[in-house]
């Protein structure tokens, strides 16, 4: 976990890990995990569950901050927005969970807000993280990368949520025209907007920089993950 001026965050598990554990807390263990099998399923080895380390525990920490779980004596359980995010019937109201589970995480909710789920390029984010949340320059230099990667994996799950997730058949849909199939240009009235990825899951990702690339490729690799999720339960 990150401390950074009055916000901190998770820097050393992922949201997909998390989710994934989560996932094994709920499928095979009734929500409740002991210590040393959630360590187990990070791929530790524990002989002896007074062994475990403060490293080790410190990422338990990171992964509870995510909202889907949380720390208990000797064991972990799966918190109530923990299994509407893991709900298998309503794929909308899973995806609306683990929005809400993100959000809770104080400088994500504001930095998406603030942002209006845009992240800044690779060269401004510094600036931009140093100037909107008011951390010393020096301070949040230590800590963007790690920022700037959380909020590449997260803030498509708040823009499922935030955004229409479909547009196709409407009337502003067959509007527009592909100037150039090559480059899947798009003209929607909008400069410098090389391209779009449109999927029911995380609404309109507009093509038009590093970041937004990087956020295409985050989405398309979530996607990927649910669709051999589906396959995984259909062979259950």
């Amino acid at each position: 976990m990150i401390n950074m001026g009055k916000y901190s965050f998770p820097n050393q598990v992922t949201f997909t890990d998390a989710l994934k554990i989560a996932k094994i807390a709920v499928d095979k263990y009734s929500g409740k995990m002991s210590n040393k099998d959630v360590a187990e399923a990070m791929g530790y080895k524990i002989k002896n569950p007074a062994s475990i380390s403060g490293y080790i525990f410190r990422k338990f920490d990171d992964m509870c901050a995510y909202n889907l779980m949380k720390r208990e004596r000797g064991f972990l359980s799966v918190t109530a927005i923990g299994y509407e995010a893991l709900d298998k019937v309503d794929s909308r109201k899973a995806e609306e969970g683990k929005a809400k589970a993100i959000r809770q995480i104080r400088i994500v909710e504001e930095a998406f807000t603030k942002w209006n789920g845009e992240i800044p390029t690779e060269t401004a984010f510094l600036s931009k993280v140093s100037t909107d949340f008011v951390i010393p320059w020096q301070e949040a230099q230590k800590y963007t990368e790690s920022m700037r990667k959380l909020f590449i994996e997260v803030f498509p799950y708040l823009k499922a949520v935030s955004k229409p997730t479909s547009f196709i058949g409407t009337e502003t849909r067959r509007d527009m025209t592909i100037k150039d199939t090559n480059t899947a240009a798009i003209d929607i009235g909008e400069p410098h907007i090389m391209g779009e990825l449109r999927t029911e899951e995380y609404g309109i990702i507009k093509i038009k920089d590093e970041t937004s690339i990087e956020m295409a490729r985050m989405a398309l690799t979530s996607l990927e993950r649910k669709i051999k999720e589906k396959k995984e339960e259909k062979t259950e």
